[in-house]
């Protein structure tokens, strides 16, 4: 009998017709532990001073989702969701399996097994037991990466320790976040290493006190923001002392618990897959409540006025340039990112990154509405989150401003089909690190930029406008792609596109935007 993953797809691409309950659990492991461990790496990063009633919302989400699962698994019954995903487990490992087989069957269940336990963790998740064993003893596949070495018996060092964390995790998260989780070890190394990562590097992980996290915490306190590229060759300690002269801003309460975050992850790990037998110094040390803003006024909604001044600045109603596009003058670029990913942020919620990774293949016509896909369907693109996974339907308002025509004008063999070209790819792997800066730029240079305000602010207009036009919190989450917790890669909750256009067309963005006017701009 197959007593791995590996053996048991060889023994399925051989020809088997059914697989036991034994090797069937191999599989619900294996989808399991990748559905938890995405939950919960998103909870690490975005959960903070979440209400009471959030926290009852989303238990309750949770364990009402369970129960759908299981009643499908009862009934027998398995929708186009699971099914997408059992094809997409199939084309993965390269498998030959009929959808009329019973094996497609089987691993419908051994699906609908993995999302029962899942939710099972989601209500963990939500309540905020983010350190809980439970939710790493998912069939981890730490045996597969090196051991680290010990400096003596029983000791684990940061080098070797951090090495083996970062190869696990490397294989599931994007590049961006493995670099930023990578740079808040190496600047704690920095730290403990007294300016010396090398000497930070063979420091035993038990050696490392309250005290010291304390330390760490009020040096952190007074690191300016982007240290490491404003000083690149400076030690942490010295960053710390440029921060009065350069009066550069510092790092917020947020920042700074998001670092301690990252030890404290880094601790639990090394605790359950490391036999780690100290304790997490790092656990519970972020900054306080008190001290920490929200997540919600972290970034606020654009005001009423704030987005009738964007909407009539020069980029829409006439510039000078591209290069001086906040200056007065008389081109509309509507065939540029910069006009484009502003106006479909407002009108759909769609974070940059979904915008500017469009390919013209994922604009589309679908039961007489327009819609976007937001997929992974080439090598370039990225997801935040499997919820992330979503068609978005068009606002009637864009496709007046010409955004199906810019679609059709650049449907030609010999360009590229991306609908955005224009938007480059930065160093990071992604396409909305530069039109971030450049957003930013523009909202400061055009009198709309407050501390709260961003791109993501659009975010939270377009929920705004949904509670304001009755809707419900399921439609508005399901539009943006959102999750909190329980909202996972939703299984059985999704609607239909016609249900979704219905909701979009009842919201009021004509008290913000005059489209009409806009569009005689651009005649």
């Amino acid at each position: 009998m197959a007593t791995n993953l590996d053996e048991l797809f060889q023994l399925i691409r051989q020809g088997t017709d059914l697989i036991s309950p034994e090797q069937l659990s191999l599989i619900v492991n294996e989808l399991h532990r990748t559905k938890t461990k995405t939950l919960l790496v998103e909870a690490l990063e975005e959960f903070q001073d979440r209400t009471e009633e959030e926290v009852e919302w989303e238990s309750f989400r949770a364990r009402e989702f369970k129960k759908e699962v299981e009643n499908d698994l009862r009934v027998s019954h398995y929708g186009a969701d699971i099914k997408a995903e059992v094809r997409n487990l199939i084309n993965e490992r390269d498998l030959d399996v009929s959808p009329d087989s019973p094996l497609f069957k089987q691993l419908c269940r051994a699906v609908l097994q993995a999302w029962v336990l899942h939710y099972e963790d989601a209500a963990l998740i939500v309540k905020g037991h983010l350190d809980d064993p439970r939710l790493y003893g998912t069939g981890s596949n730490i045996e597969e990466i090196k051991a680290p070495k010990a400096s003596g018996k029983g000791v684990l060092i940061f080098k070797d320790s951090i090495e083996t964390y970062l190869a696990e995790y490397k294989r599931n998260w994007t590049d961006k976040h493995y670099s930023s989780q990578q740079a808040k070890l190496n600047h704690f190394l920095d730290f403990i290493g007294e300016g010396d990562r090398n000497k930070g590097e063979q420091v035993a992980l038990q050696d490392v006190s309250s005290s010291d996290v304390r330390s760490y915490k009020e040096l952190l306190q007074r690191t300016p923001s982007n240290a490491s590229k404003r000083h690149p060759n400076k030690t942490v300690f010295e960053v710390a002392e440029t921060a009065d002269s350069d009066r550069n801003p510092r790092l917020s309460a947020t920042s700074i618990t998001k670092y301690i975050q990252c030890l404290s992850s880094f601790y639990t790990w090394a605790m359950k897959e490391l036999d780690f037998e100290g304790k997490n110094p790092f656990l519970g040390r972020g900054v306080s409540s008190a001290s920490a803003t929200s997540k919600r006024a972290e970034r606020n909604p654009f005001s009423r006025q704030q987005l009738k001044t964007l909407f009539s600045s020069p980029i829409f109603y006439g510039c000078k340039s591209l290069a001086s596009c906040y200056k007065e003058g008389g081109l509309i670029p509507n065939d540029s990112n910069k006009y484009w990913v502003p106006l479909i942020g407002f009108y759909s919620g769609m974070r940059q990154q979904e915008i500017l990774q469009l390919y013209l293949e994922d604009v589309y016509e679908k039961d007489g509405i327009w819609v976007m896909d937001i997929n992974k369907n080439h090598p370039d693109k990225k997801l935040k989150t499997p919820q992330s996974k979503r068609v978005v339907p068009i606002h009637r308002d864009l496709i007046t401003l010409g955004l199906i025509d810019l679609k059709n004008q650049r449907s030609h063999p010999e360009e590229s089909q991306r609908l955005f070209s224009d938007a480059l790819m930065s160093s990071d792997g992604t396409y909305s690190s530069t039109f971030s800066k450049w957003f930013s730029r523009y909202l400061k240079n055009t009198d709309v930029k407050t501390e709260k305000t961003s791109f993501h602010s659009f975010r939270h207009n377009i929920k705004d406008l949904f509670r304001n036009a009755g809707e419900s919190d399921e439609i508005s989450e399901s539009f943006v792609g959102r999750t909190t917790g329980t909202t996972g890669e939703r299984y059985g909750s999704g609607y239909r596109i016609e249900r979704l256009d219905t909701a979009l067309h009842q919201l009021q963005f004509d008290e913000f935007i005059d489209v009409q006017r806009l569009k005689s701009r651009q005649q």
